[in-house]
């Protein structure tokens, strides 16, 4: 690599500890980094709902507008927090190996009565209701530690988190009760547990670095995964998951928007044509 490569991230636990994760693998091929810490829309307004103050790239296009000035060179994003399109001329050149998927509801423990739920998400309100109707629910903001004191300080009874951030910054759950979502209670968000790594189009050196430390089946299902997301055009204030399972080239894809849940299974070759039929199925009187 001519240079040492500049990482632009977010600034919380959580977003440097997947920056250093991205830094220790692009290390082992002998790249050198160092790391720009880019505050975005997302992080500045840290008390209004998502929905309000604009979901399309709320965490991203700061960052993206880093990597186009020049003042980065890779960035390092949380999957699903990508929009549809990423700004032109940039492109997601790779992901390490995917985290785990799923949420985890965490409450306090022996408390049995978990009667306010700490969530903000579509997605998890809709498909925590499924289980338990009568559940009513607090929007929270914040990074985890932030959402674990809230839990800890009584605004709510339990929390809905990602599996993956609690393990990557290796939070103690000794206190809490851990219930984890198998895929079928709660359906992940759009690459939930993948760590994306945008850069320019033209940096062909920077492209060919980052493919040599992709994780293949966490690349195979961030693109499938990614591309019925795309297609399906659903935004943040609207409840929808999507979950590949890739097992060679077998697929089996599953998605839910607004409590309809479709599944397909074919190969990872034709999932083109699944993504097609998902989102005509799953849209049928809706469109």
């Amino acid at each position: 690599m001519r240079k040492k490569l500049v990482i632009a991230t977010r600034g919380s636990k959580l977003a440097l500890a997947q920056a250093h994760q991205v830094q220790d693998e692009l290390k082992k091929i002998n790249v050198d980094t160092e790391i720009l810490v880019v505050h975005t829309k997302g992080d500045k307004d840290r008390n209004s709902a998502l929905k309000e103050i604009g979901g399309d790239g709320l965490f991203v296009r700061e960052i993206e507008k880093a990597i186009l000035a020049g003042e980065a060179d890779i960035a390092v994003h949380s999957g699903k927090d990508l929009p549809y399109n990423l700004a032109d001329g940039l492109v997601i050149a790779g992901v390490p190996k995917a985290a785990d998927c799923r949420d985890c509801l965490i409450s306090a423990k022996g408390k049995e009565e978990l009667n306010i739920i700490g969530t903000g998400s579509p997605r998890r309100i809709l498909e925590y209701k499924r289980a338990n109707p009568d559940a009513k629910f607090r929007e929270i903001r914040g990074n985890i530690t932030t959402r674990l004191r809230k839990l800890h300080d009584g605004e709510c009874d339990a929390v809905i988190l990602a599996a993956a951030g609690l393990r990557r910054l290796n939070i103690d759950l000794s206190p809490y009760d851990v219930h984890e979502f198998s895929v079928e209670e709660m359906m992940p968000a759009v690459c939930q547990g993948i760590i994306a790594i945008e850069c320019r189009q033209e940096d062909s050196d920077v492209v060919k670095a980052v493919r040599k430390m992709t994780h293949r089946h966490s690349w195979k299902r961030f693109n499938i995964e990614r591309r019925l997301f795309r297609i399906m055009e659903a935004d943040c204030s609207m409840a929808v998951g999507i979950h590949a399972e890739v097992d060679g080239d077998k697929l089996i894809l599953s998605a839910m928007f607004e409590g309809r849940r479709v599944e397909k299974t074919g190969t990872y070759l034709n999932g083109e044509k699944l993504c097609a039929e998902i989102k005509k199925e799953i849209f049928r009187g809706q469109l």
